[in-house]
Protein backbone atom coordinates (compact mmCIF):
# COMPACT_ATOMS: atom_id res chain seq x y z
CA UNK A 1 0.00 0.00 0.00
CA UNK A 2 1.19 3.53 -1.14
CA UNK A 3 1.65 6.07 2.11
CA UNK A 4 2.49 8.90 -0.64
CA UNK A 5 -1.01 9.65 -1.37
CA UNK A 6 -2.02 9.62 2.19
CA UNK A 7 0.48 11.49 3.40
CA UNK A 8 0.26 14.39 1.12
CA UNK A 9 -3.74 14.35 1.95
CA UNK A 10 -2.82 14.72 5.98
CA UNK A 11 -0.28 17.83 4.60
CA UNK A 12 -3.19 19.07 2.69
CA UNK A 13 -5.67 19.51 5.12
CA UNK A 14 -3.32 20.54 8.01
CA UNK A 15 -2.19 23.32 5.71
CA UNK A 16 -5.56 24.36 5.10
CA UNK A 17 -6.32 24.60 8.76
CA UNK A 18 -3.33 26.61 9.22
CA UNK A 19 -4.57 29.00 6.40
CA UNK A 20 -7.96 29.37 8.18
CA UNK A 21 -6.78 29.95 11.79
CA UNK A 22 -4.27 32.04 10.03
CA UNK A 23 -6.81 34.07 8.40
CA UNK A 24 -9.20 34.67 10.99
CA UNK A 25 -6.89 35.98 13.31
CA UNK A 26 -5.47 38.77 10.15
CA UNK A 27 -9.42 39.77 9.43
CA UNK A 28 -9.88 40.04 13.26
CA UNK A 29 -6.63 42.51 13.97
CA UNK A 30 -7.79 44.72 10.98
CA UNK A 31 -11.37 45.01 12.56
CA UNK A 32 -9.73 45.73 15.56
CA UNK A 33 -7.64 48.16 14.44
CA UNK A 34 -10.42 50.05 12.51
CA UNK A 35 -12.59 50.42 15.34
CA UNK A 36 -12.79 54.21 16.29
CA UNK A 37 -11.43 54.96 19.84
CA UNK A 38 -14.38 56.51 21.48
CA UNK A 39 -12.09 58.50 24.17
CA UNK A 40 -10.11 60.21 21.71
CA UNK A 41 -12.73 61.13 19.28
CA UNK A 42 -15.30 62.54 22.53
CA UNK A 43 -14.52 66.11 23.18
CA UNK A 44 -15.06 67.09 26.48
CA UNK A 45 -18.20 68.82 27.47
CA UNK A 46 -17.48 73.13 27.90
CA UNK A 47 -18.70 74.41 31.24
CA UNK A 48 -21.52 76.27 31.65
CA UNK A 49 -21.49 79.02 34.08
CA UNK A 50 -23.70 79.25 37.04
CA UNK A 51 -24.71 81.63 39.67
CA UNK A 52 -27.36 81.46 42.42
CA UNK A 53 -30.45 83.16 42.21
CA UNK A 54 -33.34 82.49 44.91
CA UNK A 55 -35.80 80.53 44.06
CA UNK A 56 -39.55 79.39 45.87
CA UNK A 57 -38.26 76.71 48.38
CA UNK A 58 -42.51 76.34 48.82
CA UNK A 59 -45.78 77.36 46.98
CA UNK A 60 -45.98 81.37 47.65
CA UNK A 61 -49.59 82.03 47.03
CA UNK A 62 -50.78 85.27 46.55
CA UNK A 63 -50.94 87.95 49.60
CA UNK A 64 -47.99 85.90 51.23
CA UNK A 65 -44.92 87.22 52.92
CA UNK A 66 -41.83 86.18 51.75
CA UNK A 67 -39.62 84.49 54.45
CA UNK A 68 -36.36 83.01 54.84
CA UNK A 69 -38.00 79.52 55.14
CA UNK A 70 -39.87 79.78 51.88
CA UNK A 71 -36.69 80.64 49.46
CA UNK A 72 -33.74 78.84 48.68
CA UNK A 73 -30.23 79.20 46.62
CA UNK A 74 -30.28 77.49 43.50
CA UNK A 75 -27.77 77.49 40.32
CA UNK A 76 -29.07 78.90 37.25
CA UNK A 77 -27.23 79.39 34.02
CA UNK A 78 -25.43 82.80 34.28
CA UNK A 79 -26.84 83.27 30.37
CA UNK A 80 -30.17 82.74 31.40
CA UNK A 81 -31.39 84.27 34.45
CA UNK A 82 -34.12 85.95 34.26
CA UNK A 83 -34.34 89.85 34.46
CA UNK A 84 -35.24 91.27 38.05
CA UNK A 85 -34.18 87.57 39.76
CA UNK A 86 -32.74 88.35 43.20
CA UNK A 87 -29.15 87.06 43.99
CA UNK A 88 -28.86 89.01 47.45
CA UNK A 89 -31.60 88.54 50.13
CA UNK A 90 -30.76 92.32 51.05
CA UNK A 91 -32.62 93.45 47.85
CA UNK A 92 -35.43 92.02 49.53
CA UNK A 93 -35.73 93.65 52.86
CA UNK A 94 -37.84 97.06 52.88
CA UNK A 95 -37.08 99.74 54.36
CA UNK A 96 -38.11 99.26 57.84
CA UNK A 97 -36.62 95.92 57.44
CA UNK A 98 -39.69 93.68 56.62
CA UNK A 99 -39.66 91.33 53.77
CA UNK A 100 -42.32 92.01 51.05
CA UNK A 101 -45.64 90.29 49.91
CA UNK A 102 -46.22 88.12 47.08
CA UNK A 103 -48.61 89.98 43.96
CA UNK A 104 -48.67 86.27 41.89
CA UNK A 105 -48.41 82.40 42.68
CA UNK A 106 -44.92 81.20 43.07
CA UNK A 107 -44.56 77.72 42.18
CA UNK A 108 -41.56 75.61 43.93
CA UNK A 109 -38.19 76.27 41.66
CA UNK A 110 -39.72 79.51 40.40
CA UNK A 111 -37.18 81.81 40.43
CA UNK A 112 -38.38 85.18 42.44
CA UNK A 113 -38.53 87.99 40.45
CA UNK A 114 -39.01 91.50 42.17
CA UNK A 115 -41.82 92.68 39.62
CA UNK A 116 -43.94 89.92 41.08
CA UNK A 117 -42.97 91.18 44.80
CA UNK A 118 -44.66 94.64 47.02
CA UNK A 119 -43.40 95.99 49.88
CA UNK A 120 -46.90 96.76 51.08
CA UNK A 121 -49.89 94.13 51.79
CA UNK A 122 -52.71 94.85 49.67
CA UNK A 123 -55.95 93.34 50.15
CA UNK A 124 -57.18 90.44 47.38
CA UNK A 125 -59.93 92.71 46.37
CA UNK A 126 -61.60 93.10 42.74
CA UNK A 127 -61.31 96.91 43.32
CA UNK A 128 -57.50 96.60 42.90
CA UNK A 129 -57.89 95.41 38.99
CA UNK A 130 -60.46 98.10 38.28
CA UNK A 131 -57.99 100.82 36.54
CA UNK A 132 -58.17 104.18 37.18
CA UNK A 133 -61.39 106.15 35.43
CA UNK A 134 -62.98 102.85 35.01
CA UNK A 135 -66.02 101.05 36.95
CA UNK A 136 -66.98 97.37 37.30
CA UNK A 137 -70.63 96.35 36.58
CA UNK A 138 -72.22 93.07 36.44
CA UNK A 139 -74.22 91.31 33.72
CA UNK A 140 -76.21 87.98 33.88
CA UNK A 141 -75.37 85.31 31.34
CA UNK A 142 -76.49 81.74 30.38
CA UNK A 143 -74.73 78.81 28.60
CA UNK A 144 -75.37 80.37 25.22
CA UNK A 145 -75.00 84.24 26.09
CA UNK A 146 -71.89 83.67 28.05
CA UNK A 147 -70.40 81.35 25.12
CA UNK A 148 -70.41 78.27 27.19
CA UNK A 149 -68.22 79.12 29.96
CA UNK A 150 -64.82 79.70 27.76
CA UNK A 151 -64.79 83.55 29.02
CA UNK A 152 -62.29 84.15 31.61
CA UNK A 153 -60.85 86.88 33.58
CA UNK A 154 -58.51 89.53 30.95
CA UNK A 155 -60.59 88.20 27.97
CA UNK A 156 -62.40 91.03 25.98
CA UNK A 157 -65.52 90.49 24.75
CA UNK A 158 -68.40 92.38 22.54
CA UNK A 159 -71.40 92.90 24.33
CA UNK A 160 -74.94 92.75 22.30
CA UNK A 161 -78.36 93.67 22.96
CA UNK A 162 -81.62 91.91 22.12
CA UNK A 163 -84.60 92.89 22.14
CA UNK A 164 -88.39 92.55 20.93
CA UNK A 165 -89.72 95.31 18.90
CA UNK A 166 -93.69 95.83 18.00
CA UNK A 167 -94.73 96.32 14.37
CA UNK A 168 -97.15 98.52 13.18
CA UNK A 169 -97.84 96.69 9.82
CA UNK A 170 -97.78 93.52 11.51
CA UNK A 171 -98.94 91.27 14.93
CA UNK A 172 -95.60 89.44 14.56
CA UNK A 173 -92.91 91.13 17.02
CA UNK A 174 -89.50 92.21 15.41
CA UNK A 175 -86.38 90.83 16.90
CA UNK A 176 -84.08 93.89 17.11
CA UNK A 177 -79.89 92.97 17.57
CA UNK A 178 -77.26 95.64 18.24
CA UNK A 179 -73.92 96.12 19.55
CA UNK A 180 -73.66 97.64 22.37
CA UNK A 181 -70.54 97.82 23.63
CA UNK A 182 -67.12 96.95 21.64
CA UNK A 183 -63.32 95.99 23.21
CA UNK A 184 -64.62 94.97 26.78
CA UNK A 185 -62.08 93.71 29.01
CA UNK A 186 -63.44 90.78 31.39
CA UNK A 187 -62.79 91.40 35.35
CA UNK A 188 -64.12 88.71 36.74
CA UNK A 189 -66.30 85.39 36.48
CA UNK A 190 -69.21 85.15 39.42
CA UNK A 191 -66.56 85.77 42.32
CA UNK A 192 -63.91 84.51 40.93
CA UNK A 193 -60.97 86.39 39.77
CA UNK A 194 -57.50 84.50 39.96
CA UNK A 195 -55.43 84.11 37.76
CA UNK A 196 -54.46 81.23 35.46
CA UNK A 197 -57.72 79.54 35.25
CA UNK A 198 -57.75 77.17 32.88
CA UNK A 199 -60.92 75.37 30.79
CA UNK A 200 -64.14 76.18 30.22
CA UNK A 201 -66.68 77.29 33.76
CA UNK A 202 -70.00 77.85 33.40
CA UNK A 203 -70.50 81.12 35.04
CA UNK A 204 -74.28 82.89 35.40
CA UNK A 205 -72.47 86.38 36.30
CA UNK A 206 -69.86 88.32 34.67
CA UNK A 207 -68.06 91.43 35.72
CA UNK A 208 -66.60 93.74 33.23
CA UNK A 209 -64.52 96.75 33.16
CA UNK A 210 -66.87 99.76 31.96
CA UNK A 211 -66.67 103.77 31.62
CA UNK A 212 -69.26 105.76 33.21
CA UNK A 213 -70.88 106.11 29.51
CA UNK A 214 -70.66 102.49 28.61
CA UNK A 215 -72.10 102.05 32.28
CA UNK A 216 -75.10 103.81 31.32
CA UNK A 217 -75.73 102.26 27.76
CA UNK A 218 -75.11 98.83 29.58
CA UNK A 219 -77.57 99.21 31.71
CA UNK A 220 -80.36 100.94 29.16
CA UNK A 221 -79.57 97.26 27.01
CA UNK A 222 -80.14 94.91 30.14
CA UNK A 223 -83.24 96.77 31.12
CA UNK A 224 -84.59 96.76 27.01
CA UNK A 225 -84.21 92.97 26.76
CA UNK A 226 -81.11 89.99 26.40
CA UNK A 227 -77.79 90.08 26.68
CA UNK A 228 -75.08 88.45 24.40
CA UNK A 229 -71.44 88.33 25.23
CA UNK A 230 -69.03 87.27 22.04
CA UNK A 231 -65.60 86.59 23.31
CA UNK A 232 -63.06 88.41 21.41
CA UNK A 233 -59.81 86.78 19.57
CA UNK A 234 -56.58 87.80 21.54
CA UNK A 235 -55.02 89.72 18.68
CA UNK A 236 -58.19 91.59 18.46
CA UNK A 237 -58.26 92.79 21.77
CA UNK A 238 -56.33 95.79 20.71
CA UNK A 239 -58.42 96.71 17.67
CA UNK A 240 -61.38 98.94 19.15
CA UNK A 241 -64.20 99.70 16.43
CA UNK A 242 -65.49 103.02 16.94
CA UNK A 243 -68.68 103.37 19.55
CA UNK A 244 -72.12 102.00 18.05
CA UNK A 245 -74.54 105.14 17.47
CA UNK A 246 -77.55 104.12 19.38
CA UNK A 247 -80.53 103.21 17.42
CA UNK A 248 -83.40 105.07 17.77
CA UNK A 249 -87.06 104.32 16.74
CA UNK A 250 -88.51 106.66 14.40
CA UNK A 251 -91.15 109.49 15.78
CA UNK A 252 -94.50 108.19 14.00
CA UNK A 253 -95.79 111.05 11.39
CA UNK A 254 -97.81 113.84 13.37
CA UNK A 255 -101.04 114.58 11.68
CA UNK A 256 -101.44 118.27 11.30
CA UNK A 257 -104.25 119.74 12.67
CA UNK A 258 -106.92 121.01 10.39
CA UNK A 259 -107.74 124.51 10.52
CA UNK A 260 -111.37 125.78 11.16
CA UNK A 261 -112.81 128.89 9.19
CA UNK A 262 -116.22 130.52 9.54
CA UNK A 263 -119.25 130.18 6.75
CA UNK A 264 -122.29 131.78 6.46
CA UNK A 265 -125.23 130.31 4.65
CA UNK A 266 -128.10 131.76 3.48
CA UNK A 267 -131.21 129.87 2.70
CA UNK A 268 -133.88 131.83 1.90
CA UNK A 269 -134.54 134.16 5.02
CA UNK A 270 -132.36 132.12 7.23
CA UNK A 271 -129.03 133.24 7.60
CA UNK A 272 -126.60 130.80 9.91
CA UNK A 273 -122.52 130.93 10.82
CA UNK A 274 -120.91 127.31 10.40
CA UNK A 275 -117.46 126.20 11.26
CA UNK A 276 -115.80 124.35 8.43
CA UNK A 277 -112.37 122.72 8.01
CA UNK A 278 -109.87 124.30 5.62
CA UNK A 279 -106.93 122.15 4.65
CA UNK A 280 -103.40 123.57 5.33
CA UNK A 281 -102.26 124.24 2.21
CA UNK A 282 -105.69 126.35 1.60
CA UNK A 283 -104.95 128.03 5.14
CA UNK A 284 -101.35 128.79 4.30
CA UNK A 285 -102.55 130.61 1.04
CA UNK A 286 -105.11 132.57 2.08
CA UNK A 287 -108.43 130.86 0.91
Amino acid sequence: MRTGPIVSLILSVLVGIAAVVFGRGWLNNEAEAARPDIMTIAEPAAEVALTQIYVADAAINRGDQITSESLRLADWPTDYVPLGAVTDISNLTNADGTLPFSLGMIVPGEPVLLNKLSSQHTPDTLAQLIEPGYRAMSVEVDDATGVAGFILPDHHVDVHGFRELSSDFSRDPIQRGELVLSNIRVLAIDQSFEEGLDGARLARTVTLQVTTEQANRLGVAIQAGTIGLALRAAKDEADTPPAPTPIRQAAPAQTPKSTFTNIRVIAGDDEETVSAPVSPANANSGN
